[in-house]
């Protein structure tokens, strides 16, 4: 089953048993080609709820917001008519949102972070330690590019029925090997700490 399919099933799934669905998304370049297949499928997108797993805290036109992005590949087609709500400090909370989350999809970047969850943050017990409260955090200006950011903790994450992460070429294919064993890289936190429900697609360059 590719992750197209995958996506579809889980969500559909969800909307028979709950008359609803949930996923967040993540930005970055490595998901858009699924975003703009995703757009196109055949799923009763108004009953599916989708958020940002983390956003850059700038104006949403700007070309580093990840809700252009989402807006640009994702929100389109059939998926248009899909409830999205941005990520915001309340969304936890706020109980119109459907969590535990049906699916989350990440990417990576080439330091092992994914979210806003970065290696200078490994030590932050209120991101990256998978004993925390779910929560979603402000964060000060972090990565690159370097501004203020808003991401779903670790534990957060971990709580999603299936979690996809996305490793697009070589580069970041070889930072997944590492992270199995490396204290040092984000990801090896959510791959320690999650063993089911987790789906690892790898893309070409």
């Amino acid at each position: 089953m590719d992750v197209i399919e995958l996506i579809v099933k889980n969500l559909s799934l969800s909307i028979d048993k709950y008359e609803s669905a949930s996923m967040a998304v993540p930005g970055g370049t490595s998901p858009i080609k699924i975003f703009d297949e995703l757009s196109k499928q055949k799923l009763d997108w108004s009953k599916v709820q989708i958020t940002l797993v983390d956003d850059r805290l700038v104006d949403t036109e700007n070309d580093h917001s990840n809700q252009k992005l989402i807006r640009n590949h994702l929100l389109k087609n059939e998926a248009q008519i899909s409830n999205f709500i941005p990520l915001n400090k309340n969304l936890y909370k706020d109980n119109n949102f459907k969590f535990p989350l049906d699916i989350c999809l990440l990417g990576i970047g080439s330091d092992g972070h994914f979210a806003s969850l970065f290696p200078n943050m490994i030590n932050n017990t209120n991101t990256l330690d998978p004993k925390s409260k779910l929560n979603i955090n402000e964060i000060k200006a972090n990565g690159d590019p370097f501004v203020p950011r808003i991401s779903m903790n670790l534990p957060l994450i971990l709580s999603s029925k299936l979690i996809i992460i996305i490793i697009k070429g070589k580069i970041k294919q070889e930072v997944l090997k590492d992270a199995y064993t490396n204290k040092n890289i984000p990801l090896y936190y959510l791959l320690n700490n999650r063993k089911n429900n987790l789906h690892i697609e790898l893309l070409n360059d």
